[in-house]
């Protein structure tokens, strides 16, 4: 389409514009028409056809040239005030929109420059934390699996891939990822637990006087605090670290009744009651009270699945001439609630006072 049928397809805007009754949007259009030079004749003959047509005259042309002029000089005035305007809230709205994106633009910066030169050392560290009373599944960046149990957590590094060091507290399971160029290691504050792809099990509860690592498959080397290797653990195999003597005890165990509590089970087989109790105490954050030797050395088989403290309360009493008192929780001032009471005796030891 030629410039001459543009004009003609626009002639209602320019009468608009020439009678003062023209949009913002006509004003654009004509000014656009006489910006350009080689728009001209198209507007002398679009002119010429209305003059035409309105005066029913022949073709006055010193008459339309005055007329195109006055025109473009109608166009220049107004166009002064009107761009003044555009131009002003252009540059507004740009200093505007600039104030807006600054804080953008450095955020974009920052994390591109961090994603091209990531720190040498892990300054940030995620942390997964598992309820009093629950156990919490995990998956770490390399793909390892695990179990937090109840009232414990695991601390691990941003940059895991370059540094596949965790730091745990309380009773946590690992089905460590083998990658031959990084190895995997578990740092407690008792001592340090060295893998390159196993499953095992790790408890160190700074309120128990013991801290235990149990191995189900592959193989583990327990390290002190210093890196020195103490122990290399096989599979079924328990190790128990005293606290106070810094003694280490390892012994052959069937490993799937310490570390089933991750499936909902409490397994024990031939064990005495006083480590029942234990292990009922980490799973339930309830202080258990066994009154008399007899009791404490007693030796049980059960296997438990997800019941309450007070159903295990009661399978052990139709079981075992046991008799038990559950405290009722104490408020605190807080509003939260202290830590559950469990007294238990022999029938033949009671003492309810």
């Amino acid at each position: 389409m030629d410039i001459i049928c543009i004009m003609g397809t626009n002639k209602e805007k320019i009468r608009r514009f020439t009678s003062d009754k023209f949009s913002f949007n006509d004003y654009l259009s004509v000014s656009s028409y006489f910006q350009k030079a080689e728009n001209n004749e198209g507007l002398k003959k679009n002119m010429e056809e209305d003059w035409n047509e309105t005066e029913n005259t022949s073709s006055d042309q010193k008459r339309l040239a005055q007329l195109l002029d006055r025109l473009h000089h109608h166009i220049n005035l107004n166009n002064t005030s009107k761009i003044d305007i555009s131009q002003y809230l252009y540059r507004l709205f740009t200093k505007v929109a600039v104030i807006l994106l600054i804080p953008a633009l450095i955020t974009i910066a920052v994390l591109s420059y961090l994603s091209i030169n990531p720190p040498e050392k892990a300054d940030s560290w995620a942390e997964i934390h598992s309820p009093v009373g629950s156990r919490t599944q995990f998956q770490l960046p390399d793909g390892t699996q695990g179990w937090l149990n109840s009232g414990s957590s695991i601390k691990y590094p941003v940059n895991f891939m370059k540094h596949r060091d965790v730091e745990i507290s309380g009773e946590v399971w690992f089905n460590v990822v083998h990658l031959s160029s990084e190895e995997f290691e578990v740092i407690t504050p008792y001592f340090d637990v060295k893998v390159l792809g196993t499953r095992f099990n790790v408890i160190a509860y700074d309120d128990e006087t013991t801290a235990e690592v149990i191995l189900e498959k592959g193989k583990v080397l327990v390290l002190g605090k210093n890196q020195e290797v103490k122990e290399e653990l096989k599979p079924d195999q328990y190790l128990v670290y005293n606290k106070s003597t810094k003694e280490i005890i390892k012994t052959s165990i069937d490993s799937k009744n310490y570390t089933s509590w991750k499936d909902g089970l409490l397994i024990f087989k031939n064990v005495p009651m006083s480590e029942i109790a234990r292990r009922l105490e980490r799973k339930y954050n309830t202080e258990i009270i066994l009154h008399g030797d007899s009791l404490k050395s007693a030796i049980f088989r059960a296997t438990f699945q997800d019941e309450n403290l007070e159903e295990i309360c009661k399978m052990l009493a139709t079981v075992a001439p046991i008799k038990y008192k559950i405290h009722k929780r104490e408020k605190l001032d807080d509003n939260t609630f202290a830590k559950g009471k469990v007294e238990m005796w022999l029938k033949n030891n009671i003492n309810l006072k």
